[in-house]
């Protein structure tokens, strides 16, 4: 058996500028010379990059306790804190995943369906009849305040602009590219010394430990179903209630980690469908299961992260490789789903690869695997699949420019590079009447209230 798999022979610094800017083509170039295991060197690290979906089976059915993850990740610690299911590793892992899962299935998800209709029309009523528009700011709209009224319950709508901006504030740190960089090369304990950024996090931290005390008092915390009362009343295996430091952790994770990847998700979405024959039309007529198809499709062409990451904890094959304990395994979703055995004609957005039928195992990884995959993930493809058919409904669209857009960034999302601009064509139902404006747009968003600096 090999011991370590071909290395990519590229300056360390030409390797971490190829992964920020155009991860997909550096691991699609990178898979084409050496195979489906290659060590890439990005932020100080090493990491083996997996295509082949048997290794990635190893990996994501693996025991936790060979596996980490959350020391993987150590690197965005400083934001979402170290008391969270993204952070924690082994049994304690699991044993807070129990505690942290209820809330992101069955009834509650059905729950927040309705209020993701409740949050789309209203937003979705801005868009200028006749004009080019840029479509995933106008998603990051959306999914940030869902986000905000599914987390923390907040429907008093100063109280949302005020928690909105703290948050708004903090994920500009997650985003900017001058942050990324500082995150690369700083490192998650020399960033928390930064004066600027530790005053953000205070400012975060003073508004959501605010939220977690008045909730805590509130009559009606066991009859309220957002995450933070669900939290609130959650107990251990031992019977006793989650601290309020790990309570603030699980909600800023939730907070960042559904609210950029869910409006990149809506965001590709729409820049394949305007561009795909038939797929707006098939959308607005509301055909069953074709917007769920749609979903699964464009997060296979377009996964939100190019990698997830586990670090060996003792030594493991994997693939056909003896790997040494301390090595980083990346399984990687863009080679996976780039596979033609798995999906014919991979490079083409063809959402009736998925009418009716599920994915292949171990051949769609948008959201990881095993027992880390993402909590959130039923609610993120259930709020895109409504958000889609409601802009479908709404409005005739047409491509806002002539070429399909390349990959850009929002820290570690991909995102359309020019923010998915289409061209509204016309208005295919009445307006509703007189709209209001978002409780709490995204940073960065011209014309609108902006919470962020």
């Amino acid at each position: 058996m090999a011991s370590t798999p071909p290395a990519v022979r590229l300056p360390r610094l030409v390797q971490w500028l190829r992964y920020g800017y155009a991860p997909e083509d550096f691991f699609l170039r990178a898979q084409r010379r050496h195979g489906d295991a290659f060590v890439v060197r990005v932020f100080g690290q090493e990491w083996v990059v997996l295509g082949d979906p048997e290794a990635i089976r190893e990996v994501f059915t693996g025991d936790p306790e060979d596996l980490y993850s959350g020391e993987a990740n150590e690197n965005i610690s400083g934001i979402i804190g170290r008391r969270n299911v993204l952070i924690l590793d082994g049994a304690e892992h699991l044993a807070r995943r129990r505690i942290v899962l209820p809330p992101f299935r069955g009834d509650h998800v059905r729950e927040y369906t309705a209020l993701v209709r409740d949050v789309a029309r209203p937003q979705l009523d801005w868009w200028p009849v006749g004009q080019t528009v840029p479509a995933l700011d106008h998603m990051r709209d959306i999914t940030f305040e869902v986000i905000l009224r599914a987390v923390f319950g907040v429907e008093d709508r100063p109280r949302l602009q005020r928690l909105g901006k703290a948050l708004a504030d903090l994920l500009t740190w997650t985003v900017e590219p001058r942050r990324i960089l500082q995150f690369g090369l700083l490192g998650p304990e020399r960033l928390e010394a930064n004066r600027s950024f530790r005053a953000q996090v205070a400012d975060v931290d003073a508004q959501v430990f605010a939220h977690i005390a008045e909730r805590r008092g509130d009559p009606r915390l066991e009859h309220r179903s957002d995450v933070l009362s669900l939290l609130l009343r959650a107990r251990d295996d031992d019977g006793a209630p989650l601290p309020d430091r790990d309570i603030r952790d699980e909600l800023v994770t939730q907070l960042i980690a559904g609210h950029e990847t869910t409006a990149a998700l809506l965001g590709w979405a729409i820049h394949d469908a305007v561009r795909t024959e038939g797929v707006m039309e098939r959308l607005a007529a509301g055909e069953e299961g074709y917007a769920q198809a749609v979903v699964h499709e464009s997060l296979r062409l377009r996964p939100p992260v190019p990698v997830v990451v586990r670090r060996l904890k003792r030594p493991l094959s994997i693939g056909g490789m003896q790997l040494p304990a301390g090595t980083t395994v990346a399984p990687s979703p863009v080679l996976v789903h780039q596979r033609p055995e798995l999906y014919p004609e991979p490079q083409a957005f063809r959402p009736d690869r998925f009418l009716g039928a599920k994915p292949p195992a171990w051949g769609w990884l948008p959201f990881g695997g095993g027992v880390r995959r993402c909590i959130g993930a039923t609610f993120a493809m259930a709020e895109a699949a409504i958000v889609l058919e409601e802009l479908a409904r709404t409005y005739e669209l047409a491509p806002g420019a002539r070429h399909p857009e390349k990959t850009g960034r929002r820290g570690i999302v991909l995102v359309p590079r020019n923010g998915c601009r289409v061209t509204v064509v016309g208005r295919l139902s009445p307006s509703p009447g007189p709209s209001r404006a978002p409780a709490a747009a995204a940073p960065g968003l011209p014309g609108r209230p902006d919470p962020g600096p």
